[in-house]
């Protein structure tokens, strides 16, 4: 009777122990924070001008098209992709990615791409870019919004935590001499989102010696290494 009661015990404490397990790691699964990311650019151009924030009168257009390297000639939503898909692989089971993009020839627009963002309530939108609009300038920029962003959709704190530690991280993994936070409320991508976001421009294919390490394979998976590094970085410091 003492011996099957102390079977009994052993079995009941195993059966508790897996539940507890069990509701652990579904504890978990539904707390993995997502991480939507952005390949910015597209084949397909896009001319259409839309509101640049909610509720704004202003109408623009964005090159959806991007730059062509100065020398590779590679195209910029070639290079998006391949480093999105890079961090996709190395953020691995930790977080639960999507991508707006797994393909060249779709038609979307930036703020298409904020509202995936918004409607999945991600904890992060992060658009990877590699081009400058203005001149030829090297190195690495991560734009967020100004902390009197008029379309106040998202929380700056959090956007400026984000633009820094994408920053910080990337110097280090690829060891780009000129970089900066850029914070700006022109750009589509970053009015329309309602969660913490940056746009990062991993370099300028304008520029020839970024467009030769950004046309090389290893280089780029330096850059979806400092992203990735840069989004472990931003939630150890929440």
């Amino acid at each position: 009777m003492v011996k099957n009661l102390k079977k009994f015990n052993s079995i009941a404490l195993v059966i508790l122990l897996f539940a507890a397990f069990s509701l652990s790691t579904i504890n978990v699964h539904a707390k993995q924070r997502v991480i939507v990311i952005d390949p910015g650019c597209q084949a397909i151009e896009n001319n259409q001008k839309e509101s640049i924030g909610p509720g704004a009168w202003k109408r623009v257009s964005e090159d959806m098209i991007g730059a062509k390297g100065t020398v590779s000639e590679n195209n910029e939503y070639d290079i998006n992709l391949r480093i999105a898909l890079k961090v996709n692989e190395l953020l691995g089971d930790n977080y639960k990615v999507e991508l707006t993009r797994t393909s060249n020839d779709v038609d979307m627009s930036n703020s298409d791409r904020a509202m995936i963002a918004n409607a999945l309530k991600a904890n992060l939108y992060i658009s990877i870019h590699a081009s400058s609009p203005k001149d030829d300038t090297s190195g690495i920029t991560v734009i967020c919004q100004t902390e009197d962003n008029p379309y106040g959709i998202t929380n700056y704190r959090n956007s400026r935590l984000l633009a820094d530690t994408l920053l910080g991280s990337l110097a280090d993994k690829t060891g780009a001499k000129n970089y900066q936070v850029v914070e700006s409320d022109k750009l589509m991508g970053i009015n329309w989102c309602s969660v913490p976001n940056a746009i990062v421009n991993v370099g300028n294919m304008n520029n020839p010696e970024d467009d030769e390490n950004l046309s090389q394979e290893e280089y780029q998976q330096k850059v979806a290494e400092g992203i990735v590094a840069g989004i472990d970085s931003y939630f150890s410091q929440k």
